[in-house]
């Protein structure tokens, strides 16, 4: 092999390890219990009129105890400022902090802008240039009213203002009891008919207390029969905090009796950071003991866009998913390190720790996931215009590589034969075979364009390992 071959592969190699350690260190976390909530703080009202047009604008502001604007952490915002028609009818809503800058809500929308006609409403979710921005897959709902103005029927629609797809629905309709609560949601297809949703079930009915908290659902298919849902449940029966946010939840069957659901367990226990993110899901049995998943894990701990397995004290767990979950460059190191060391050893050792590799891949990719609906995303590259500004999915793209460079080299390192290229490929197109057919995880493209660039990276660098070591003891002969 000429040497500038061999020293533009090991440059690549180098420069590839060095960016992927950068892509995927940790952004700055954010402190979920640092500030003041909406409780803690006083809300201030000024509403400015146009005398020339009858609208107004009526501006929101979160202010604490020295009279400084600030941001409730369970809003999102210090300031809201809402254009109104005049009728008074909220025509714009936009969201911003305390120095006057667009926020997002939920990492998402800056503002919202509704548009009226009749019986029916259009909301338009906006970026922080105000311009209508794409949510997942819809920019806009088209909502139609009733006559009380209660919400009855929401479609999706994209930029162009085409029907678009959001979790197996087109759209949603409402049933109101006679209290005026929503005590049912039918999911539609694009027709309008009744269509099972991504989780299974195609009408979702709610169980109210005497105030009207939601307090248990329902899951019915299209006949409406009760029917299961993700977890194998017909139903949940919820418990609340003084917040009034869900901290238990118990899994019903059809009879609305607990079951135990196909995760393992019967009831999650849930703490919240003070911002109202979730910090902790625990599991329980029937009878309330602490209940140990596949991973032995009695909880999961959420620390931004990192998830940590818990022990039964409600500690992060010494173990492989929380090492690479909790510093995402060691999947790098550990990568790096799987490589040499099988280069190094010995052919049948080799050959031993490939296969055990093998196993770890089906285990991380595969075994003990939930199991749901057949999830997919077939667009190549559909996360590239979000891969410089989220951490988490530049985290996921290297994974993706970086989980099958060590099963390319372990390929080469044994058969040294050019058609090892093409088993990362198929490898991985079984994978997300396998997980469409059962629903474990999402069948992407780009987990099969990621995994196969990294087994071919695998190859390349055994290949360049191996030539180099024939021309050393060529030259060590002679």
């Amino acid at each position: 092999m000429k040497n500038t071959t061999k020293c533009f592969i090991f440059i690549f190699l180098a420069v590839f390890t060095l960016i992927s350690i950068i892509a995927v260190w940790p952004d700055s976390g954010k402190d979920h219990n640092s500030g003041f909530t909406s409780a803690e703080l006083e809300l201030e009202e000024k509403t400015e009129k146009d005398s020339t047009t009858d609208s107004s604008i009526t501006i929101y502001t979160f202010v604490n105890g020295a009279e400084e604007t600030t941001c409730a952490i369970d809003r999102g915002y210090a300031v809201m400022k809402q254009l109104k028609n005049a009728e008074g009818q909220v025509t714009e809503e936009r969201y911003f902090d305390a120095d006057g800058n667009p926020v997002k809500l939920y990492d998402s929308y800056c503002g919202v802008k509704y548009e009226y006609h009749n019986h029916e409403v259009i909301l338009r979710y906006l970026n922080s240039e105000g311009n209508t921005m794409p949510l997942v897959t819809y920019s806009t709902i088209v909502r139609t009213l009733d006559d009380a103005g209660r919400a009855v029927d929401d479609y999706y629609y994209d930029l162009d203002m085409q029907p678009v797809q959001w979790a197996g629905y087109y759209g949603m309709h409402r049933d109101y009891d006679g209290n005026g609560w929503n005590n049912r949601i039918t999911y539609l297809d694009r027709n309008g008919q009744p269509v099972l949703c991504s989780s299974g079930y195609a009408i979702n009915e709610y169980k109210r207390d005497e105030e009207g908290n939601v307090i248990g659902e329902f899951y019915f298919d299209i006949q409406g029969n009760p029917t299961k849902s993700l977890l194998g449940e017909c139903g949940q029966l919820y418990k609340r905090d003084e917040n009034g946010r869900i901290n238990q939840i118990t899994y019903l069957d059809s009879d609305g009796n607990a079951k135990t659901n196909s995760a393992g367990y019967t009831i999650l226990k849930r703490t919240y950071y003070r911002d109202g993110n979730i910090n902790t899901d625990m599991y329980f049995d029937k009878v309330g003991n602490p209940v140990a998943l596949s991973k032995g894990q009695y909880g999961i701990k959420y620390s931004g866009k990192i998830m940590l397995l818990l022990n039964k004290n409600g500690h992060a767990m010494l173990c492989v998913d929380n090492i690479l979950n909790g510093f995402p460059f060691m999947v790098v190191v550990f990568g790096c390190v799987l490589c040499f060391v099988i280069l190094v050893l010995p052919k049948g050792w080799s050959i031993l720790l490939t296969g055990a590799y093998v196993v770890f891949i089906l285990y991380e990719t595969l075994m003990f996931r939930e199991t749901g609906n057949a999830r997919t995303n077939f667009v190549l590259f559909s996360y590239a215009g979000n891969f410089l500004k989220e951490q988490s999915v530049r985290v996921g793209v290297i994974n993706n590589i970086w989980l099958f460079v060590p099963l390319g080299t372990g390929l080469y390192r044994i058969f040294q034969k050019k058609w090892v290229l093409v088993v990362p490929l198929v490898f991985s197109v079984l994978i997300e075979a396998t997980q469409y057919i059962t629903g474990l995880g999402i069948a992407e493209f780009d987990d099969v364009f990621g995994n196969t660039l990294g087994g071919w990276i695998g190859v390349v660098v055994t290949w360049t390992w191996v030539k180099n070591k024939a021309m050393r003891t060529t030259r060590w002969k002679i």
